[in-house]
């Protein structure tokens, strides 16, 4: 068979699907063209946007005006607004001038109210003691030596001269927080007052009728004065104490005491 027979019959039977894949490839490569375009339009679209955004924050952060002060950062998009920046109620929403100064008299005598009733009331203390003279003054936190024990140790209170069997008295209006019998201080008694001090009293022959929570009235008797052990060596006198939040109190801050009267 002749050679162009041949061609021509692989042609007839073959040509169409040759012709198919040509159209599929031409295809392929104009989609693949348009695509390429597309996606280059995009690119060129986002630098467009990008570099409009760069322009715009340098106007904003940038500025080189003269006379103005750039921060190095930007300013948060949200700040407080203070009570004076804040926006005034409209006139609507305001009650009228007479009614706001009476409401807003009401409302200082409102809040000065429990002020007054929470401030503690001031007391008015007094000698535990008819006759007494300062045998040995607070220490404020400094040493000082005690004889009977031999020691140097603070003295947190005052020791007042007194006569054994010498009447001791409540220095202020006060409740009975403790009564005990204390092997170095003797007979004590403890009491409370209103404006936040404590008062303890060592070397005292307790009251038999003075109980834990008892209520006593300034200058009413507590008891008696006796001994304390841990000052033995020492002329008879009482040991007296007076706290506030936990710390020791001068006495004589509060008491009209006098260096040592014999």
């Amino acid at each position: 068979m002749p050679q162009n027979n041949k061609i021509s019959l692989f042609m007839k039977d073959k040509g169409f699907y040759i012709v198919l894949a040509v159209c599929i490839v031409g295809a392929s490569a104009a989609a693949w063209v348009t695509a390429n375009k597309t996606l280059d339009s995009i690119e060129e679209n986002n630098k467009k946007i990008v570099e409009q955004s760069v322009s715009g924050e340098e106007k904003i952060w940038k500025d080189d005006s003269p006379g103005i002060s750039i921060p190095d950062t930007p300013v948060p998009a949200e700040q407080p607004v203070s009570e004076a920046e804040k926006p005034l109620p409209s006139s609507s929403s305001q009650p009228p001038a007479s009614s706001s100064s009476g409401n807003t008299a009401d409302s200082v005598a409102g809040s000065e109210q429990p002020k007054q009733q929470q401030s503690s009331p001031a007391l008015s203390y007094v000698l535990p003691l008819d006759s007494l003279g300062v045998i040995t003054p607070y220490s404020n936190g400094e040493l000082v030596k005690n004889k009977t024990l031999n020691v140097w140790r603070t003295h947190d209170g005052v020791d007042l001269r007194a006569e054994k069997g010498a009447a001791v008295k409540a220095v202020a209006d006060g409740t009975v927080a403790e009564v005990r019998v204390d092997p170095l201080w003797g007979g004590t008694i403890t009491l409370t007052h209103s404006d936040g001090h404590v008062t303890t009293y060592c070397g005292v022959t307790v009251d038999k009728n003075l109980k834990k929570d008892s209520q006593v009235k300034s200058g009413q008797q507590l008891g008696t004065v006796s001994e304390i052990p841990a000052e033995i060596s020492m002329e008879s006198h009482i040991h007296l104490t007076f706290r506030k939040d936990d710390k020791y109190v001068d006495p004589a801050t509060l008491l009209p005491l006098k260096a040592d009267q014999s």
